[in-house]
C-alpha cells in the first residue's frame, strides 16, 4: 500500500482518525460512568431497605425468625412490582427462608456471601429481567442470616439507553461539525501553499521575476532560498549570453575575413581547394549557429515576456513581405485576437521566423498561419500554395541540414531549429502535404507550461 503523500490528506485523516477515537473513548466512559452511578445510587437505596427490614425482623421462640410487613416499604407486597427481598436463615440441619410477596412462586438465587461482608450483583427477575441485588451475610447466634434486596434496572436501563441514543446523536453531529471545521482550517493553512504555486505559475509565464515573501514563517527560508537560487541562475544567464554574444562577435569576424582571403587569394586554378575551404569554414559557421542556439534554449530567462501571436506575428509577416514584395503573397492570419501563450517570445519569434521564411521562398500566392488551444496544447499549422514536398521526402525535413531541392539555396538549418525548439518544449513536429493550399504543412503540438487556466488573455 502506497503511503499518503499529500500534505493536506495526512492532516485531515489524522484530525479525523483523532476525533473518531476521542468521541469512542467519550463515549465509553461517559456510558460506563452513567451505569456506574445509576448502580451506586441504588445500592444506597437498597442498603436503606435492608435497614429498614432488619429493624422489623425478630426471633421467635424456636430460633426463628419473623417480619412484621406492616411497616415494610408496600411496594414488596404487589406481584412483580420490581422490588423484591429474599431472607434465608441457614441452621445447622435446616434453613428458613421468607420472600416479598412481590417475588410471587419465584426464588432468587443467592451466591455465598461471608459472614459479615456484603456484596452487590445482577440477579435473574421473576420474569427474566436485570436485577440489582445487594446480599448482606449477618452472624445471628448460631446461624447466619442472608438478606438480599434487589430492584428492577428494567426502567433505569431504558432510560439509560435513551440517554446514551440521544448522547451519540449530538456527539455524531458535534463530531461531524468538527470535522467541517477542522477542514476548513486545514483549508486555510494550505492557502498559502496555492498561492505560491500561482506565484510561481507568474513567474513561469513571465509575469513576475521572484516569488513574494508575503508567507506564512515557516515558508520564508524556502521561498527566500528560490529567490536567491532564481537571482543567481539569472546573473549566470546574463554572463552566458554576454560570453555567448561576445564569442560569436568574436569567431563571425575572422571567418568571414577567412571567406574572403579564400576567396580572393587562391589561384583559379585552385578551384578544388577553394571549394573545399569554403565548405569548411560554411560548416564551422553553422556548427557555431547550432551551438549558440541551443545554449540560449537550453538558458532561456524564467522571466522572458509571453509569446503575443498578433503583435510578434503582424511584425514579421510585415518584414517577410517588404523582402519578398516581388512575389505579392497573401497571408491569412487565424487566432484569438487576444491570445497570450505562455512561451518565450526571442523562441517563438526564431520558430516562427524560420517556419515564415521557408514558406515565403516556396509560396506562389497564399500562405495560411493556424494557432489553437486544445486540451491545454497549443496546437500551430503554417502552410503555403507552393509546389510541396514529395511524400518520401517529408520524413528528411526535419533533419538537420537535409535540403530538398540541392539545386537553390535551402533552409535545412531553420527546419532543424524549428525541430530543436519543439523538442525544447517536448513538443510534437509533422510534415504533410497541405489540402486546403496544395503545399507544404507545418504542424507543431506544443503542451502548456501550465495545465490550469491555458493561455492567458489580453
Amino acid at each position: 500500500m502506497r503511503p499518503l503523500r499529500s500534505i493536506k490528506a495526512k492532516l485531515l485523516l489524522t484530525l479525523a482518525v483523532s476525533l473518531v477515537a476521542l468521541f469512542l473513548l467519550l463515549w465509553w466512559v461517559v456510558s460506563g460512568a452513567l451505569q456506574e452511578l445509576t448502580a451506586q445510587y441504588l445500592e444506597e437505596r437498597i442498603e436503606v431497605e435492608i435497614s429498614s427490614i432488619l429493624a422489623e425482623l425478630s426471633l421467635d421462640d424456636g430460633d426463628g425468625i419473623q417480619l412484621d410487613i406492616r411497616h415494610v416499604d408496600a411496594l414488596f407486597r404487589f406481584a412483580f412490582s420490581g422490588y423484591y427481598y429474599q431472607i434465608v436463615l441457614h441452621g445447622a440441619e435446616d434453613e428458613q427462608v421468607l420472600r416479598s410477596r412481590s417475588l410471587g412462586e419465584f426464588v432468587m438465587q443467592l451466591p455465598d456471601v461471608p459472614v459479615g461482608k456484603q456484596s452487590r450483583l445482577i440477579l435473574a427477575g421473576p420474569k427474566g429481567q436485570r436485577l440489582l441485588a445487594v446480599v448482606r451475610s449477618i452472624p445471628l447466634r448460631e446461624k447466619v442470616l442472608s438478606l438480599a434486596v434487589a430492584e428492577d434496572l428494567t426502567p433505569f436501563e431504558n432510560n439509560r439507553q435513551k440517554f446514551q441514543w440521544i448522547y451519540s446523536v449530538l456527539s455524531l453531529a458535534l463530531l461531524v461539525v468538527l470535522l467541517a471545521a477542522h477542514y476548513w482550517a486545514v483549508q486555510q493553512a494550505m492557502s498559502p501553499i496555492k498561492k505560491i504555486h500561482q506565484n510561481v505559475l507568474q513567474l513561469e509565464m513571465g509575469q513576475v521575476n521572484k516569488l513574494s515573501v508575503d508567507v506564512p514563517p515557516e515558508m520564508e527560508k524556502i521561498v527566500e532560498q528560490i529567490n536567491r537560487l532564481l537571482l543567481r541562475t539569472e546573473q549566470r544567464l546574463v554572463r552566458s549570453r554576454s560570453t555567448m554574444a561576445n564569442l560569436a562577435h568574436t569567431l563571425k569576424n575572422p571567418l568571414a575575413t577567412l571567406s574572403q582571403m579564400v576567396r580572393h587569394s587562391l589561384p583559379a586554378e585552385d578551384a578544388l581547394l577553394r571549394t573545399e575551404v569554403e565548405e569548411r569554414l560554411a560548416v564551422l559557421h553553422e556548427v557555431i549557429e547550432r551551438e549558440l542556439r541551443r545554449a540560449r534554449l537550453a538558458d532561456h530567462s524564467l522571466s522572458g515576456t509571453l509569446f503575443c501571436p498578433k503583435q510578434s506575428l503582424g511584425d514579421l509577416v510585415r518584414t517577410l513581405k517588404n523582402i519578398n514584395f516581388q512575389k505579392n503573397i497573401e497571408v491569412e492570419l487565424d487566432f484569438s485576437p487576444g491570445m497570450l501563450l505562455p512561451f518565450d517570445q526571442e523562441d517563438m519569434t526564431e520558430l516562427f521566423g524560420n517556419l515564415l521564411d521557408n514558406a515565403f521562398k516556396w509560396a506562389k500566392s497564399r500562405i495560411g498561419i493556424t494557432l489553437e488551444e486544445l486540451e491545454h496544447r497549443c496546437t500551430i499549422c503554417v502552410e503555403d500554395d507552393g509546389p510541396g514536398v514529395p511524400a518520401k521526402e517529408l520524413e528528411r525535413l526535419a533533419e538537420r541540414g537535409v535540403r530538398v531541392d540541392e539545386s537553390s539555396p535551402g533552409h535545412g538549418l531553420g527546419l532543424a531549429v524549428v525541430r530543436e525548439t519543439v523538442v525544447h518544449y517536448v513538443g510534437t513536429l509533422h510534415f504533410t502535404r497541405s489540402s486546403a493550399l496544395g503545399g507544404l504543412r507545418v504542424e507543431i503540438s506544443l503542451p502548456m507550461p501550465f495545465a490550469e487556466g491555458g493561455s492567458l488573455r489580453g
